[in-house]
């Protein structure tokens, strides 16, 4: 079982497999994915958002044998974090291959490397840090009750 995992994967379950406030570590909301997906991309080079999803979820089903817990997602979540991490600069678009699976031609596989020169940022952590807060948003358009409403334009 544990044969299947790689060294980066081991420490990470290691790392995570108590929860710990004091050191900051363990807890449902501690972001792991972000270090797997650069462990896993360093490991194969490159890889698409399936074939990455596919190995996350085998992987937190073996951590989840050695008692880390490590909720799997979804694979639409996946893609959302690729994005997160794609609009951080902290991976790169290598190539695009036909999708086998797909009988559309224009479906691409999209694959995926680490950017070198951001492997020590601390956006592997947390992606979201870097996108503006939707309540913070929220506010900037805030109205309060009573307010009249902005007039729209009509269309000419």
């Amino acid at each position: 079982m544990a044969e299947l995992l790689r060294p980066f994967e081991l420490a990470l379950i290691e790392q995570y497999k108590v929860f710990n406030p004091l050191e900051g570590r363990g807890g449902k909301a501690t972001p792991r994915k972000g270090v797997w997906i650069r462990g896993h991309l360093q490991a194969v080079r490159e890889d698409y958002p399936y074939g990455m999803w596919k190995r996350w979820t085998a992987f937190t089903q073996v951590a989840e044998k050695l008692e880390a817990k490590i909720e799997p997602g979804t694979y639409p979540a996946m893609r959302n974090y690729m994005h997160l991490l794609k609009r951080a600069r902290l991976v790169v678009p290598t190539r695009r291959t036909p999708s086998m699976k797909s009988p559309l031609p224009e479906w691409m596989r999209q694959y995926y490397r680490v950017n070198p020169a951001l492997l020590d940022s601390p956006l592997w952590l947390n992606p979201w840090q870097e996108i503006e807060s939707w309540q913070r948003e929220k506010a900037r358009k805030f109205r309060p009750r009573g307010a009249p409403r902005p007039k729209r334009k009509k269309p000419r």
